[in-house]
């Protein structure tokens, strides 16, 4: 509100360092409530930045960190901006399959983007034991982000009731305004089914006008 200057200081500015300023943007910034600059927002905050992708989702395919270094902070991340989307359901570009398709890739991808701790390894290696491992990840995977911003693929991840809000959205934090996201954690024991239809169905008409 006074539009001043903040520095957000943490041990190692891998972690909640991440998950604050990357969650403040969203809400202060219209532009990373969009697809393409949400998308910019998680490659300049998560991933050159830092975070350590191969640590902290241990239960990944390809990962073999030891599970005392897994943390779902990313997961986290994503909770709240799914909670904004929830309380501000016109003022975010994407929808709630993008923030899925999201966690499915931190933890198990056929793409590269959320390989390895930093960028340093991304574009090296990392050592294990005492050889180092070449990782080349720009070399040898394609980008999730080439893949989601395909036409046919992009038009599944928008939003139909989005309409831009310049305004900065602060979402209540009361225990009664936070939900569970149902979408996530319960779509494996729950048909998803009609909520697809409905959302069909708002995009069929939203086009339509």
């Amino acid at each position: 509100r006074e539009e001043a200057s903040v520095l957000v200081h943490g041990a190692e500015g891998t972690d909640t360092t991440l998950l604050v300023t990357a969650l403040a943007q969203v809400i202060l910034d219209p532009s990373c409530r969009t697809l393409a600059g949400f998308q910019g927002l998680l490659e300049r905050e998560w991933i050159e930045a830092g975070h350590p992708f191969h640590l902290r989702c241990a239960r990944s395919a390809y990962s073999h960190a030891r599970l005392k270094q897994e943390a779902p902070l990313f997961l986290l991340f994503l909770d709240c901006v799914w909670q904004l989307s929830r309380q501000f359901p016109f003022s975010l570009e994407f929808g709630e399959r993008l923030l899925l398709t999201l966690f499915d890739n931190a933890y198990a991808s056929a793409y590269g983007t959320f390989l390895c701790n930093n960028v340093k390894e991304r574009r090296v290696g990392r050592e294990v034991g005492t050889a180092l491992c070449l990782c080349k990840v720009k070399e040898s995977t394609h980008s999730l982000w080439a893949w989601l911003n395909q036409p046919g693929e992009k038009k599944k991840y928008l939003n139909p009731l989005y309409s831009h809000n310049a305004l900065v959205i602060w979402p209540s934090v009361e225990p009664q305004s936070i939900q569970l996201w149902q979408g996530l954690f319960f779509r494996w024991i729950r048909s998803s089914q009609h909520l697809d239809e409905a959302w069909a169905e708002i995009q069929r008409l939203v086009e339509g006008n």
